[in-house]
């Protein structure tokens, strides 16, 4: 920074170093495309807080770089980039930011400004930011030196959902410019005291050295004592937060005659199965298969659901589905499988069934499932429209929506065979494959 004979007049006020840092205050994602997460790479969402520690020290909003291994920001004992130098010596945030944002772009990771303006001795700002990557850094000037800046290289992101890790900063200079500790030599007013330089690099004072630790204020120019400080500068935590990713379902009739139900849905842990081949139907399930009481299932799936304390259930539409006809809904959860029960309507107790299959993992990426149709074993398959759902879906003559104790089979969950023509249902209600289609996108 220019000293005192060299320096032009000295303009530069509050607002001005304002200008310096407030610009890029907001994240800055690298590129344009989406990460996808993969084993041993998963995407995740960081909430970082930043609290200057110092006693009476400002700091500038933190530049940081979320990025792999084998990326470095700075590195003790090497020379300084040009944007650590702008941040260290004359808190351009900007220049850093731009820097950043190109090895970003370049190796996958996020960067940006954690803030929009210094932070006084005390002070903190939050932000977060979402990444594939495993590293960060950070480096903030510590405003009332020549070339001193707050900075962390390449430390671990926390690895797990709600972990929090903690990093004190210590003070670094940059060696790139004489340590006069004099307030011409130093970032403009307020900060710093009356009396204070241009925030331009002074070639006179050009160092020419590599970053080391920052011995702290040694007295040697005229600025108070009460910049000096001891120990760490600044102090971060850093927390996984990962929130639920989102999950857009549609659901497709692809039978040529028959009516479905809207799905009833869960999405659950791998643990957990909501009906089972060769295993007796739960009373929800026998009730959507025997009646079409959709709610009643909904009712066992959400309690089910709060007893775990984890995952999502519901209805996806309102309204029978007829031949061709889709519904589409979304879902908001953390856990991976997804169950499907909707009644195949003109059947006595037969359902379309997607058993705890895996959601898509990965942002953009699309699952594909086709659902076949099972046979609950809760009621006999007379195939009469009297003892099927009222009209009009399985034409005049329908039953009363209610289960016949006279027709209970006691049987278990099993593929249903079709209509085998033994009543009096017209054989456009038949099938064959699958009679729905359903398509998950994780958004």
């Amino acid at each position: 920074m220019k000293s005192t004979h060299l320096k032009k007049r000295a303009f530069l006020v509050l607002t001005a170093l304002l200008a310096i840092v407030l610009p890029t205050a907001t994240t800055t994602a690298a590129g344009a495309t989406t990460n996808y997460g993969y084993y041993g790479q998963t995407e995740a969402t960081y909430q970082v807080e930043f609290t200057n520690i110092t006693s009476g020290q400002y700091l500038t909003p933190p530049n940081f770089l979320a990025h792999e291994r084998n990326v470095d920001v700075f590195q003790q004992g090497q020379k300084a980039s040009p944007g650590v130098q702008a941040v260290a010596e004359n808190g351009a945030v900007p220049v850093l930011a731009e820097e950043l944002a190109g090895l970003a772009s370049s190796g996958g990771g996020v960067s940006g400004v954690g803030g929009d303006g210094p932070l006084a001795p005390g002070a903190s700002t939050s932000f977060d930011f979402t990444t594939t990557s495993s590293r960060l850094s950070i480096v903030s000037m510590v405003i009332c030196t020549n070339d001193g800046f707050a900075g962390l290289d390449a430390r671990s992101l926390p690895g797990r959902d709600g972990q929090t890790r903690t990093y004190y900063l210590r003070a670094y200079d940059a060696g790139t410019e004489i340590n006069t500790e004099n307030r011409a030599d130093i970032v403009p007013a307020p900060f710093c005291g009356d009396g204070g330089g241009t925030g331009e690099s002074n070639p006179e004072l050009a160092e020419n050295g590599v970053i080391r630790n920052h011995r702290t204020l040694r007295g040697v120019g005229d600025l108070p004592a009460k910049f000096d400080w001891r120990g760490p500068v600044a102090k971060m935590t850093v927390t996984r937060v990962n929130p639920a990713p989102t999950y857009t379902i549609t659901a497709e009739n692809i039978t040529s005659g028959q009516y479905l139900t809207p799905p009833n849905f869960a999405v659950h842990s791998r643990h957990a199965d909501v009906f089972q081949r060769g295993q007796k139907a739960s009373p929800g399930v026998q009730a959507v298969a025997e009646n079409g009481a959709v709610p009643v299932l909904a009712a066992e799936l959400a309690n089910a659901i709060d007893a775990a304390g984890l995952g999502v259930s519901g209805v996806g539409g309102d309204g029978p589905l007829a031949p061709g006809e889709s519904t589409t809904f979304t879902v908001e959860s953390k856990e991976r499988r997804l169950s499907i029960v909707s009644m195949v309507i003109c059947t006595n107790d037969g359902f379309a069934g997607l058993d705890a299959r895996s959601l898509p993992r990965w942002d953009g990426q699309t699952r594909t499932y086709y659902l076949r149709a099972y046979d609950a074993g809760t009621e006999i398959n007379t195939e009469n429209r009297a003892d099927i759902v009222p009209a009009p879906f399985c034409g005049d003559g329908g039953g009363t929506g209610e289960s016949n104790p006279e027709l209970a089979e006691n049987g278990v969950i099993r593929n249903h065979r079709t209509l085998r023509g033994v009543g009096d249902l017209p054989a456009k209600f038949d099938w064959r494959g699958p009679v729905m289609k359903i398509t998950v996108t994780r958004n």
